[in-house]
């Protein structure tokens, strides 16, 4: 690992991308304006395939059912189960407030129509499908729509149908990067436009969630993938290097060792060549440094965590020798779609809630109106707004 101090991480952390998002601009307005034609011309650009269809037909998802069977569906119907009980934990359940000739009613409804990207870069991110799915079932999401980029001979990978089909997803489209969000966010003549995207990416899908939000909604920005695992000396050598190792080797993982214990900084240092190392004096020293970076993932060993769960902004955190990163990446419950690149400090992690817009219900009687109306007028005159006035100074006297 490349030992480094604190200045030098804000230094590499604080480097931005040229040229990505003028690219990416230009794919969001290709796709917008010429649709199919659009998502066919990038799909052999970038991937080197002249695509026939946009969306799986029924043919190739019955070829796919083949492949979930055995320990892969025992491994997915159990990490199912574990995610479904976490977020129907989650599901909110609103409220009312009752006055006499009053009533405030807070309630929840799921958006419609959800386009959910699937990376497929190094392989079948079936947890990735899990993990996005579910919480969108669980909040009674109707229209539920995938896509992933034809990156196993020339089509999605099977599995991914396989689980699109188990999850009850019908609608799966083979588009990938910035044009699938855009796909999603405009709609074309295959592929319909939603009201949220959700699901991780690389450096182009981000910066193409970034220019769209607003277009449509968008849950948060997720990817690549981070790592920060601060170790006292109780940290297991062989633990650490491989949760290190883990993250990094993802497409253009992150990972972070901080330590206060030199002995194992340099024991680490000599087992994992990737990455960076911060040698730190305190804990203190070192929850600055994690709140700096504000990590996707963040791993406590430590004989007090309690100062780190308290202080530290993370996307999730995973506290002690024996909880890696891992158990959140694919069992654990809580959605693996986290915040990176420093936006954990204001974003949370995928959830229910990320599928779910709240509104009020507001009635009120006349009576309600003669006893609080001169408040409300007094507010409208401090703001200059003579027709607020008005509007509550004809039913007082109605």
């Amino acid at each position: 690992m490349e030992k480094i101090n604190f200045e030098k991480l804000k230094e590499l952390l604080d480097r931005k991308e040229k040229n990505v998002e003028k690219n990416v601009r230009e794919i969001i307005e290709r796709v917008k304006k010429d649709k199919d034609r659009a998502i066919f011309y990038f799909t052999e650009k970038f991937d080197g395939i002249r695509l026939k269809k946009i969306k799986i037909d029924k043919n190739y998802v019955r070829e796919c059912r083949k492949y979930l069977k055995g320990d892969i569906f025992e491994s997915i119907k159990k990490a199912k189960e574990r995610i479904e009980k976490y977020h129907k934990k989650q599901l909110p359940s609103g409220f009312k407030i009752k006055e006499k000739n009053f009533e405030i009613i807070f309630k929840f409804s799921p958006v419609e129509k959800v386009g959910i990207y699937i990376p497929g870069g190094q392989a079948p991110l079936i947890s990735t499908l899990l993990m996005t799915v579910i919480p969108a079932k669980v909040a009674g999401v109707k229209e539920i729509y995938v896509s992933s980029p034809p990156s196993y001979n020339c089509k999605i990978h099977p599995l991914i149908v396989a689980v699109c089909e188990y999850l009850g997803v019908r609608d799966i489209f083979t588009v990938g990067g910035a044009q699938a969000i855009s796909a999603f966010a405009f709609g074309t003549e295959t592929i319909p436009k939603v009201d949220l995207i959700v699901g991780p990416g690389n450096k182009y899908v981000n910066t193409a969630k970034k220019l769209l939000y607003g277009e449509v909604g968008i849950d948060l920005l997720a990817g690549p993938s981070e790592v920060v695992i601060f170790s006292d000396d109780t940290g297991k050598e062989d633990f650490i290097k491989y949760d290190l190792k883990a993250q990094i080797e993802h497409t253009d993982g992150l990972g972070i060792f901080i330590t206060t214990d030199r002995y194992l900084a340099e024991r680490i240092s000599e087992k994992v060549k990737e990455g960076y190392l911060l040698i730190v004096k305190d804990e203190n020293e070192a929850v600055e440094i994690i709140n700096y970076i504000c990590p996707e993932h963040l791993q406590i060993i430590s004989k007090k965590p309690e100062n780190f769960i308290k202080n530290c902004k993370a996307g999730a955190i995973f506290i002690g020798n024996y909880t890696p990163v891992a158990i959140g990446d694919y069992f654990a419950g809580p959605s693996h779609v986290l915040p990176t690149g420093k936006s954990a400090e204001f974003s949370s992690g995928l959830s229910v809630y990320s599928f779910l817009r709240s509104f009020a219900i507001i009635k009120a009687g006349k009576e309600f109106i003669k006893s609080y109306g001169k408040y409300i007028e007094k507010m409208a005159e401090i703001e200059g707004l003579k027709n607020h006035i008005a509007s509550i100074k004809i039913r007082k006297n109605s």
